[in-house]
C-alpha cells in the first residue's frame, strides 16, 4: 500500500486543494507532513487571499521577504470589512445640544483621520506591491462603514482608487470595488474628481478583464464614454451599483456624479444608462453577456436592477448580494423597459433622497461550520 509520503505529487496537489489554502494556512503542522507535502501545499497555501483590514495593516507591516513570498503566489486576492470598528459610535441619551454637537465633531475628525490612515496604506500597497502580483486573476476591495455621519472624505479616497486601479496588473479578469458609505456630497475643486470613470475601462488598462463589479461614493457616464473605452473584447458581466444599502444601520447611501456632487440619484441613473446603452449598441463590448446598473426604487422602497443587454428591469430579490449576476433574471418581477418605464420625477421633483428607511426580516441560515479530514501516515 502506498504511504501519504510514496503518494505522486499530482494525487498531492489534488488533496492540497481540496483543504483550501485557509485550511492549510490555519496551522503549520497542516503542511509539514514531509518535504514532498511541503512543496506542493506552497502552490495552493497562498493562491486565495483574504485580509481584513486589520490583517491587511499588519501584512504592510510584515518583513519584506514575507510579503514577496505571498504576493509572488497568491492569484486571487480580497481586502474587505469595516474600517472604523475602533471609533466609538454610542449616544448618550441625557447629552444635551453642545454635547452632541462637541460628539459628532470629534467623530468626524477621528473619521477622517481613520480614512487618510487608510487611504495612505492602500497607496502604498498599490504603488509598491500590488504591481508585482504577476499572477493575480482576481481583486476585490470591499469596505465598510459603522457610521451614520456623513464626512468630507470623497476627494481623498478618490485618489487612492485611481492610484489602485492604473496598479493592478495586467494578468487581472475579475475586478470588484466596493467604497459606498456615509461621504457627503463634497467637492473641494479637485483637478480630476474621477475615481476610475476615465481609467478602469481605458484602453490597455486591464486587457485581460472578464468581470467588472464597482459600487463607489462617485461615479459618472464617462465610464462607458466611447472614445476612451475603445474595444474590450474580454468583458462578459459588468455591475454598477449606484446605491447600498446598510441593513445594520438601516440606511440607504447614494452615489454621486464626479463633477456634479448635487445632482439628483435619479438624473446621474438616467445619464448612466444612456451612455451605458450608446456603448453596448456600439460594439464596445462584443462579449458582453450581463451589464446591470443597480439602483434604489424610492416608490418601491426596493433595489432595482437594469440589465442594459436585455432592457429589462428587475426586483433585486432580498438577500441577493448586489454584485451577482447569477440569480434567476427570469423571474415574474421582470419588467420590460421598452413597455412601460419607471417614474420617480414627482417623488425627487426639488430635492434629493438621502437617506432611506431600511427594515430588514430576520432570517436564520444553517451553516457548517466544522471539517475533521482524518489523513494516516504509515512510516
Amino acid at each position: 500500500m502506498l504511504s501519504f509520503q510514496t503518494l505522486p505529487a499530482e494525487v498531492l496537489l489534488m488533496i492540497a486543494q481540496y483543504l483550501g489554502g485557509a485550511y492549510l494556512r490555519a496551522e503549520v503542522g497542516r503542511i509539514l507532513l514531509c518535504r514532498t507535502w511541503y512543496s506542493v501545499t506552497q502552490s495552493v497555501a497562498w493562491e486565495v487571499v483574504g485580509f481584513s483590514i486589520n490583517t491587511f495593516e499588519s501584512f504592510l507591516q510584515a518583513p519584506t521577504t514575507i510579503q514577496s513570498f505571498i504576493h509572488s503566489r497568491v492569484k486571487n486576492l480580497s481586502i474587505s470589512g469595516p474600517y472604523d470598528t475602533n471609533i466609538p459610535f454610542q449616544t448618550q441619551t441625557t447629552e444635551t445640544d453642545t454635547q452632541e454637537t462637541w460628539r459628532v465633531a470629534k467623530l468626524r475628525s477621528l473619521l477622517q483621520a481613520r480614512n487618510t490612515t487608510l487611504c495612505t496604506s492602500l497607496t502604498s500597497f498599490s504603488t509598491t506591491t500590488l504591481p508585482q502580483m504577476h499572477k493575480l486573476h482576481t481583486f476585490a476591495l470591499n469596505i465598510s462603514s459603522q457610521s451614520t455621519i456623513y464626512t468630507e472624505t470623497d476627494n481623498t479616497w478618490t485618489d487612492t482608487l485611481r492610484t489602485l486601479v492604473t496598479s493592478l496588473p495586467h494578468t487581472l479578469t475579475s475586478l470588484t470595488i466596493d467604497k459606498l458609505g456615509p461621504t457627503s456630497r463634497f467637492s473641494a475643486g479637485a483637478q480630476d474628481p474621477h475615481a476610475v470613470c476615465k481609467i478602469v475601462l481605458a484602453n490597455n488598462a486591464i486587457p485581460s478583464l472578464r468581470h467588472l463589479r464597482l459600487r463607489l461614493h462617485s461615479i459618472c457616464p464617462l465610464l462607458f464614454a466611447i472614445k476612451d473605452i475603445q474595444i474590450h473584447a474580454s468583458l462578459e458581466t459588468l455591475v454598477v451599483a449606484l446605491d447600498a444599502c446598510s441593513p445594520q444601520l438601516g440606511m440607504v447611501h447614494h452615489a454621486h456624479r464626479c463633477r456634479q456632487p448635487q445632482q439628483s440619484s435619479q438624473r446621474l441613473y438616467d445619464d448612466m444608462v444612456d451612455a451605458a446603452k450608446i456603448a453596448v449598441e456600439a460594439g464596445c463590448f462584443p462579449a458582453l453577456k450581463k451589464a446591470r446598473i443597480l439602483r434604489y426604487d424610492v416608490e418601491g422602497l426596493v433595489f432595482c436592477s437594469l440589465d442594459v443587454v436585455t432592457g429589462r428591469m428587475i426586483e433585486v430579490p432580498e438577500g441577493v448580494e448586489w454584485g451577482d449576476v447569477n440569480w434567476d433574471d427570469q423571474s415574474n418581477m421582470a419588467v420590460d423597459l421598452r413597455e412601460e418605464s419607471v417614474d420617480g420625477g414627482d417623488l425627487l421633483d426639488g430635492q434629493e433622497l438621502e437617506v432611506g428607511e431600511v427594515l430588514p426580516t430576520p432570517y436564520a441560515v444553517g451553516l457548517q461550520t466544522t471539517l475533521t479530514i482524518n489523513i494516516a501516515s504509515h512510516a
